[in-house]
This record gives C-alpha cells, structure tokens and sequence, in this order.
C-alpha cells in the first residue's frame, strides 16, 4: 500500500546491483538540470537561459565496517575498476515511486575519528536516463 504523509529515511534505501548499501546512515537522491545561454543583441541586459542537459547523483554516508554485506570494500573496488553500477532508490513499498540509473563512483571518502564511530561517504554520480516509476 503506497505511504501516506512523510516518508522516513530510515524506510528508503539505495540497492547496488540488487543488494542495498549496508550500514548506510544518510543517503541523497540529487537531481539538476544545466542551463544554457540563450543570450543575443535582441534579449537585452538580462541573462536569458534555456534548459540543456539534466543528470544526478546518489551518495550518502554509512558506517564503516569491513565485514558489511555490501558496503566500503565493494565500492572501493567500483571505484578502482571504473566499474558502472545499476543504482535504485527504493522504499520497496507498493504504490510507492522508485528512481533507477547507472552510474559510476566518483567519490568514497573515509573518516575515522578517536574514539567515534568510522564512516565513510560515498557518491555516484549518474550517466544516462533517470527513470521515476512506481512500485508494483
């Protein structure tokens, strides 16, 4: 049954070929749309633009931990191969919207501080088509 009101975070996750991003504890679904000059002698002082190219990204933070179903070491290993990843942010609830693409990591930055918690942050950025469809 499709959510109602505000979805929690904690309901959506972000799947990799399939097997979500373990330990993740913040995740980011972020889309844009570049915007071209459409400036000439006729349009004046002001800046007029036109819509180019749209694309995104997902990327989060999650906690570090070397024994994680699917987590730095896999990316890590994404990263390094230049390896292209089926990405899916999902609640996996019916009724509800899902986004999918393919992408590349570009980013996976570890922290490790004294006596806190270890994580890691981590961003594809995403190539080609972006699809929205609902979950059935």
């Amino acid at each position: 049954m499709a959510t109602t009101g505000i979805v929690s975070g904690h309901a959506v996750g972000v799947y990799i070929g399939g097997t979500v991003i373990a330990a993740a504890l913040a995740k980011n679904f972020d889309m844009n749309l570049d915007l071209r000059d459409a400036n000439n002698a006729d349009t004046g002082n002001a800046k007029a633009k036109l819509p180019g190219r749209y694309g995104g990204s997902v990327g989060g933070r999650s906690h570090f931990e070397f024994s994680a179903g699917y987590g730095y070491r896999d990316l890590f290993a994404a990263l390094k191969a230049g390896t292209k990843l089926t990405v899916l942010v999902t609640n996996n609830e019916t009724g509800d919207y899902e986004y999918d693409g393919e992408g590349y990591i570009n980013q996976l930055k570890a922290t490790f501080p004294d006596h806190e918690n270890s994580e890691y942050d981590w961003n594809i950025e995403l190539t080609g088509d972006i699809d929205e469809t609902i979950i059935s």
